[in-house]
């Protein structure tokens, strides 16, 4: 399960938790990275790594420097790269130390879903 910020007061984490989902938490500044910290989920989002039409941000582009910088603060804990990653710049972002990468307009977008997922895939 994936919540971002604004959803977090609003959410029963015990149920989750309970439940045995993993959790992600989407992160764009240091407060909103303390916060999910505090929660420990599955995984840390970052984002948007790069510009995204999907869905009206408040944040501007993170970019692979902040990304690398969310690795080094977040030891073990998983890293998702998030916004506006396209199949040219997923090797990049590994890279760069994000453990995986959401990919819904490389995928969405596309007339040939299935070779997308696969494509990305390859670079796993």
């Amino acid at each position: 399960m994936h919540l971002g910020q604004e959803d977090i007061e609003n959410t029963d984490l015990v149920k989750i938790h309970d439940a045995g989902l993993r959790l992600g938490i989407s992160t764009h500044d240091y407060y909103e990275l303390g916060r999910a910290l505090q929660i420990k989920p599955s995984y840390i989002a970052l984002g948007p790594l790069y510009h995204t039409t999907s869905k009206q941000m408040r944040f501007a582009p993170q970019g692979l420097d902040k990304l690398k910088l969310w690795r080094s603060l977040i030891k073990d804990t998983q890293l998702v790269a998030i916004g506006g990653v396209g199949y040219d710049d997923m090797s990049g972002v590994y890279s760069s130390g994000a453990d995986g990468i959401a990919v819904i307009s490389y995928v969405a977008q596309s007339s040939d879903m299935e070779g997308n997922v696969r494509k990305a895939l390859s670079l796993c």
